[in-house]
């Protein structure tokens, strides 16, 4: 357990504040993901319904505190050792994870490495270079075509309104 937060992740790979609720953080790190209501002093476990603990990118719905996203595979080297890291993107729905398919591989074959929502929409880059979108917060997905020079990997995503 974190002694100076206590159940904060040790190893914590992302970390999202939601835009409209003051103190409220999320996590996602190498044993799982935690949620904050008073601005990362105090951590709640958030893994019920993930049956892979190892997670990496997090997401907030702007309209919903409740409503995130994470994703996670079975463990850091299957997540970036170059092989099949049998990972898959969680939404937390009701108190717990719910994996999102609709179209995605199952299990996914590259690590998820970014996520970003924004408006019901829900964007994830892979280490493998590819972009896929779902409009209906992870109900339904599509691969996204890119112009111009393949991308190698997807690292981080940002969404900027107009």
């Amino acid at each position: 357990m974190n002694r100076i937060r206590p159940g904060a992740q040790r190893d914590v790979h992302s970390l999202a504040w939601h835009p409209r609720i003051v103190g409220r953080a999320y996590e996602a790190g190498g044993g799982g993901a935690a949620w904050s209501d008073d601005g990362g002093e105090t951590w709640q476990p958030a893994d019920a319904g993930r049956d892979r603990h190892y997670t990496w990118a997090v997401a907030v719905e702007a309209d919903d505190p409740a409503g995130w996203y994470v994703s996670a595979s079975t463990g850091a080297f299957a997540a970036h050792g170059g092989g099949d890291p049998e990972a898959r993107i969680y939404a937390w729905r009701d108190g717990a994870w719910s994996p999102l398919a609709g179209g995605l591989p199952e299990p996914l074959p590259a690590m998820p490495y970014a996520i970003v929502t924004t408006q019901g929409r829900l964007f994830a880059g892979f280490a493998d270079g590819q972009l896929w979108a779902s409009t209906d917060r992870g109900a339904s997905w599509h691969g996204c075509a890119l112009e111009g020079d393949r991308l190698v990997r997807i690292n981080a995503l940002v969404y900027a309104a107009a």
